[in-house]
């Protein structure tokens, strides 16, 4: 393992506060400073964009027209008042602000209830998760949990939500840590931190979220302060002995 004094100084410039920001040195010490932005520089289109790159399987996704079409071809049998009626039990996440997350800038809505009020704004179908408690409103889903070369698996129950991790009440279950180094999900994805959220319907999990910001508070991730800080200053040093 490269020591840390080998590695640059890595200061924070951030939204929000998470337990381990102590571990940083303050920004006039710094050689380099890490953005990292609840709000982030990458849209909800370029998000599904980069997970299909990566070899995730995603739900339908585009502008509500677009899905709408799209969804329409593969039922070519459906009458125009067959299909209708499907728009309106079918589900759709419509992203009013492609950038943030946190549960917030995106509201579901039936396909046909999106395509008369936001015909022209990105959505993706919704996933319904496999229900843990019948009769109970809950969402679950998995987390890849990537920070530098070591990666983590979590899963997200909200009760009371269509949402797994933006819920009244929410449930997080550390699952176990995966491959350690700069495996091939890393090594494509410009960022020391970052989670892929997915949500399994029937056999299949599919990715609906890229975070280039999640919090680490509360997931009961086996690292310190100060080894995330490890982690962090390492991947900035790798990163910029690659250019």
């Amino acid at each position: 393992m490269s020591n840390v004094h080998e590695m640059p100084k890595v200061a924070i410039s951030s939204d929000f506060i998470d337990f381990y920001d102590h571990a940083f040195f303050p920004r006039s010490f710094a050689d380099v400073v890490w953005d990292r932005r609840s709000r982030t520089e990458m849209s909800k289109r370029e998000q599904f964009a980069l997970l299909e790159k990566l070899g995730f399987k995603t739900p339908e996704h585009g502008t509500v027209v677009r899905v709408y079409h799209n969804l329409k071809e593969k039922f070519p049998g459906f009458s125009e008042e067959l299909f209708d009626l499907y728009t309106e039990t079918v589900k759709v996440v419509v992203y009013l602000d492609e950038f943030v997350h946190q549960g917030e800038g995106k509201v579901l809505s039936t396909l046909g209830d999106a395509l008369k009020n936001h015909p022209h704004v990105y959505c993706s179908k919704f996933v319904q998760s496999q229900p843990s408690y019948p009769g109970i409103e809950y969402a679950t889903s998995y987390r890849h949990l990537q920070i530098g070369r070591r990666s983590f698996c979590l899963r997200y129950g909200g009760f009371g939500s269509w949402m797994s991790n933006h819920a009244k009440e929410v449930e997080v279950e550390f699952l176990f840590e995966g491959y350690e180094g700069r495996g091939p999900l890393s090594s494509h994805v410009p960022y020391p931190v970052f989670a892929i959220d997915m949500v399994q319907s029937g056999p299949w999990l599919y990715a609906i979220d890229f975070n280039t910001a999640p919090g680490l508070s509360g997931t009961g991730i086996p690292l310190s302060p100060q080894e995330i800080y490890q982690l962090v200053a390492e991947w900035f040093g790798n990163a910029k002995n690659d250019c």
